[in-house]
């Protein structure tokens, strides 16, 4: 099979084709041919290795693609979910395999049926950013409805989503974003837009939930807009967010100043599929890229203010 991936790490331009054998599954696993994946943040930082959380455990060549959609190929003799022809999305597991691949080998409980209602381009675009939000506002958050939350980064891959699983959810949704999009997050159901240019958050705004999703804020920030018992929850990937973090537990905030990791989780991504299937969750696919374009759409997700998601797609009649 063809694939895209790097023997070095560096900059976008390590990444390349390479011919490599076709994965075979384990016993929980199925083989997907890929139709699409997605660009991440993660995968540019594992790409530079200047991610902190993810260690691969595999040597060169790596290959990335973390989210994948695509059809069953092959099952594994343990699968029961699953049969070969069957429309599928879901996480790769990133610490071994990647999805940047005309073949991903995926577990059986990473996946479920892909939402009849989104393009293979569409739902790549959905696990691993719709998973970081639904773990950052439900498990961490405490979300509730009628809270307050406020999304700090709602254009971007995470945000997108998560504004609009917020919405669902039953909370009054605030966006902090720019002016020149203000009009994306209100259509898709913020309640409130505070722009950067006229100042932001107003001091007076207090939230119950505050969802950083690029690591912009600090707990000393963040808490200034926060009710009492409010929770401030980022995503910050690196040894700073780490050690706020950590800083929060130590200073009595185990409950109020939390880090978001995402983990594969089969019911959360059930739950994203049926709130996709009721209309209330759509991701927004800001520009799809060939698999031989990888390097290119790398450097876009580098470059940031990205809306929504980056999509690379395998066709199946690749030849890249």
């Amino acid at each position: 099979m063809k694939a895209v991936g790097f023997d070095a790490y560096g900059p976008p331009e390590v990444l390349k084709t390479f011919v490599l054998t076709v994965p075979e599954p384990a016993s929980d696993q199925v083989l997907v041919r890929v139709r699409a994946t997605s660009v991440n943040p993660l995968d540019c930082e594992v790409r530079s290795k200047t991610s902190f959380f993810v260690r691969p455990k595999t040597g060169f060549p790596r290959v990335l693609g973390f989210d994948v959609s695509g059809v069953i190929e092959q099952v594994g003799s343990a699968v029961r979910l699953y049969k070969e022809g069957d429309e599928v999305f879901g996480l790769v597991d990133y610490r071994r395999d990647g999805a940047d691949a005309e073949y991903a080998r995926v577990r059986e409980a990473f996946l479920h049926k892909k939402p009849a209602s989104l393009s293979h381009e569409e739902a790549a675009a959905v696990p691993l950013a719709g998973l970081t939000a639904l773990q950052a506002l439900r498990l961490k958050g405490r979300m509730k409805k009628d809270d307050r939350v406020l999304i700090v980064g709602a254009t971007g891959g995470v945000g997108h989503l998560g504004l609009q699983i917020a919405k669902a959810y039953g909370a009054h949704v605030s966006a902090l974003t720019r002016r020149a999009h203000e009009d994306f997050v209100r259509g898709l159901g913020a309640d409130a837009v505070f722009a950067h240019e006229t100042g932001g958050v107003p001091d007076g705004e207090r939230f119950d939930l505050v969802f950083d999703t690029v690591g912009a804020w600090s707990w000393s920030a963040a808490k200034r807009h926060l009710a009492r018992k409010g929770r401030y929850v980022s995503t910050h990937r690196d040894f700073a967010g780490l050690f706020k973090a950590r800083l929060g537990r130590l200073i009595g905030l185990k409950e109020r100043c939390l880090l978001v990791i995402v983990v594969p989780d089969p019911h959360g991504l059930k739950y994203l599929f049926e709130l996709i299937e009721a209309g209330k969750l759509r991701p927004v696919v800001q520009r799809v890229y060939p698999l031989e374009a990888l390097a290119e759409a790398h450097r876009e997700s580098e470059a940031g203010h990205v809306i929504g998601k980056l999509v690379v797609t395998v066709p199946e009649d690749d030849t890249a």
